[in-house]
């Protein structure tokens, strides 16, 4: 019940395409008129289990939930125990002082809480000019942070203070909420930036270079839909997926099933965002009839 509430707050009028969307115009838009920028894709450790609970209690009270409700979701997570099984035997039960259960139909939009106490230091970091976004159309619009539950993109001006600013947002946030990055999984990339430079910023934030185009919540962001390279993951995943082989083993109507969900999952998701050329829709075309009729 308190999540059905709770997905009318979050995910009213939000979908996952959102973000990709807004990277690859901000990518676009500093190729386009020759501006250099930042992007910083960060990879949270362990994030669903390493929430403080009291920071999770006083966002939503920063963010206007009644006392009465952060009670109950105060019951929700307090009134859990663990046990731990040593060599298929329980140990005795304790209580749990951090964390949210994943499977928890409550827990992603807790996590989306916690996380916008990120949105909540940038956005200071920005109005004290200790941060500066990337803006875009005629910059008349500023971008520094996209998030999708624990997938987050900072996009920031190449300066080193920029750099040092985004180190110092993170490790404060680890120390408040719990959620520390892994700046070892953690990638830059840079556009229109000189190679040398970026490195020096992959040493100080102790990260891995990445190059453009790159993936965001399983999109390219900067990639050219116009190329056949573009769709060659796709076309992969589609092979992989319906081998000739596979078919010999299921009936026509197996094979037409398997056909529609792969079809619904694998290029759909590209399909929803980028134009694909007349030579990819024949050749996914190709891939399913090889495999309907061997």
């Amino acid at each position: 019940m308190l999540a059905s509430r709770l997905k009318k707050v979050f995910l009213k009028g939000r979908e996952i395409l959102d973000s990709v969307l807004m990277a690859n115009k901000v990518v676009e838009d500093l190729k386009k008129n020759g501006r250099s920028g930042l992007c910083l894709k960060v990879d949270f450790e362990k994030a669903y289990d390493s929430v403080i609970w009291d920071f999770l209690y006083d966002m939503l009270h920063r963010m206007g939930f009644h006392n009465l409700w952060i009670s109950w979701i105060r019951g929700c997570l307090e009134s859990a125990t663990v046990s731990v099984l040593v060599n298929e035997s329980p140990t005795e039960e304790f209580k749990p002082s951090r964390g949210l259960r994943q499977g928890d139909p409550l827990a992603p939009f807790l996590f989306i809480v916690v996380a916008e106490g990120l949105v909540g230091i940038v956005r200071q970091a920005l109005k004290a000019n200790m941060l500066t976004g990337l803006k875009i159309e005629s910059k008349e619009m500023e971008m520094c942070i996209l998030q999708f539950a624990d997938d987050t993109l900072f996009l920031c001006e190449d300066t080193l203070n920029n750099v040092l600013t985004l180190k110092a947002i993170t490790r404060g946030f680890e120390l408040a909420s719990g959620l520390k990055i892994n700046f070892h999984k953690s990638r830059l990339a840079g556009i229109n930036v000189q190679s040398n430079v970026v490195v020096c910023f992959t040493k100080i934030l102790n990260c891995i270079q990445m190059e453009v185009p790159f993936k965001y919540l399983g999109l390219e962001v900067g990639g050219n839909p116009r190329k056949k390279q573009f769709w060659e993951p796709v076309l992969s995943k589609l092979k992989a997926r319906l081998c000739v082989w596979k078919g010999r083993f299921l009936s026509l109507a197996g094979k037409i099933f398997l056909i529609n969900s792969v079809l619904t999952v694998v290029p759909l998701f590209y399909l929803s965002l980028f134009r694909a050329l007349v030579s990819v829709c024949k050749r996914i075309t190709s891939i399913q009839t090889r495999f309907l009729w061997g």
